[in-house]
C-alpha cells in the first residue's frame, strides 16, 4: 500500500514539474525564443549613411538584449515615401507585435499608421514630431532644443555680434520646423541677429548659389547655420569658393563624413549631433515595453551634444561622430 502511494505521490511529483517546466519556458524564456517580434522601419537603409546605420545598430542591441526577433526594413533612398508605404502595408498583413517607424515626410503616412495601430499593432514613432489622435509613443530627439543649442553656439561663434543666415531643407518638415521654432527663439535676444530662413530643398547646389547670393549682400552675413548636411556642404562650398572658410561661421546638424571632414579643416564650426544608436536602442527597448504592458512614457527625449574642432576628439564625442566603429 505504501508502495502504490509512493509511486502515486512520485507521478504527481513528475506532472507537477512538467507543468511547471511549460509554463516556466512560455512565460519566462518566451522572449529568449523570439516570440516578442518587432519591426524598424527606417527612412534609408543606403549603408553609406551611418545615421541609419547606427540607429539599426541600436535596435539590434536592444533586441539582443531581451532575445526579441528584430527586422529592419526601410526604403533604399532617403525620402522615398511611397517605398515606406508599401513596406508598412506589408507588416500590416504579417502582423509582428510592434513596429517602431521613423516615418518620412508625407501627408499619407499618418492614415497608414493609424491602419497599423487599427491592426493591434504596437507603434512606436521616432526621430519624428509626427501627429496622431491618439499621440503615439514617441522617441526622438529634442528638435526645438537642437536648435536653441544651435542658436547659443552660432552666438558664441560671432560673440554676441550675430548676423544669422539660416539654410533648410523642406519647410513642411516637422524636424525642421521645430529646429526652427528653437532657432528663432534663442536669435531673437539678439536684435537683427537673424537675417533670413531660406530653403534648398536637400539640394547642396541649391545651398550654393543661395549662400553665394548673401555673401554678396551690403550686409553679409557672419554665420551660416545649416538644417540639414546638403545645406552645410553648399554653404561651405560656397565659403570655401570665396576664401571665407574658418571666417564666417558655419553651423550644421548631424555628422556625415563630409561633415567630419569640414569640422576636422575648420570650416565647419560646430555640429549639432544627435545620438542614433541611442535612438534605435531605447526605440526597441520602449516598443518591447509596449508589448509586456509595461508602463512607458508618451515621449522620450534623446539630447544631442554641441561638436566643434576642439572637443571632436574626445571618447564620447568619437563615439558619436563615428557610431558604427565605436558601438560594436
Amino acid at each position: 500500500m505504501r508502495k502504490q502511494q509512493f509511486t502515486l505521490w512520485l507521478v504527481l511529483a513528475v506532472i507537477i514539474v512538467a507543468v511547471y517546466s511549460v509554463v516556466y519556458v512560455k512565460w519566462f524564456s518566451g522572449a529568449t525564443r523570439g516570440e516578442q517580434s518587432v519591426t524598424v522601419v527606417l527612412k534609408s537603409l543606403n549603408v553609406r549613411l551611418d545615421f541609419w546605420q547606427a540607429v539599426s545598430q541600436g535596435a539590434e542591441t536592444a533586441a539582443k538584449e531581451k532575445g526579441a526577433r528584430l527586422e529592419v526594413k526601410g526604403p533604399l533612398q532617403e525620402g522615398d515615401a511611397d517605398e515606406q508605404i508599401r513596406i508598412l502595408d506589408e507588416l500590416i498583413a504579417s502582423k509582428p507585435d510592434a513596429i517602431v517607424v521613423a516615418p518620412i515626410a508625407d501627408e499619407r503616412i499618418p492614415g497608414v499608421l493609424a491602419k497599423v495601430r487599427n491592426a493591434g499593432i504596437r507603434l512606436v514613432v521616432m526621430d519624428s514630431t509626427l501627429e496622431l489622435d491618439p499621440p503615439p509613443t514617441i522617441v526622438s530627439n529634442d528638435f526645438a532644443e537642437s536648435g536653441r543649442m544651435a542658436g547659443r553656439t552660432a552666438a558664441q561663434e560671432a560673440k554676441g555680434h550675430l548676423a544669422a543666415a539660416v539654410i533648410g531643407d523642406d519647410k513642411n518638415s516637422s524636424i525642421t520646423r521645430a529646429r526652427l521654432s528653437g532657432l528663432t527663439e534663442t536669435l531673437s535676444e539678439y536684435e537683427g541677429g537673424l537675417l533670413g530662413v531660406y530653403f534648398a530643398d536637400r539640394s547642396e547646389e541649391r545651398a550654393y548659389r543661395i549662400a553665394i547670393r548673401l555673401l554678396e549682400e551690403r550686409r553679409p552675413p557672419n554665420t551660416f547655420i545649416a538644417l540639414d548636411e546638403a545645406a552645410a556642404l553648399g554653404a561651405a562650398r560656397a565659403l570655401k569658393d570665396r576664401n571665407l572658410a574658418g571666417s564666417v561661421a558655419l553651423i550644421g546638424f548631424d555628422s556625415s563624413l563630409d561633415e567630419i571632414k569640414l569640422l576636422e579643416s575648420g570650416t565647419l564650426s560646430a555640429a549639432i549631433v544627435q545620438k542614433p544608436f541611442n535612438l534605435g536602442y531605447l526605440g526597441v527597448k520602449t516598443a518591447l515595453k509596449l508589448i509586456g504592458g509595461d508602463r512607458t512614457e508618451p515621449v522620450t527625449y534623446i539630447e544631442s551634444n554641441v561638436i566643434t574642432s576642439k572637443n571632436m576628439y574626445t571618447p564620447e564625442n568619437q563615439k558619436l561622430l563615428f557610431p558604427f566603429i565605436n558601438n560594436r
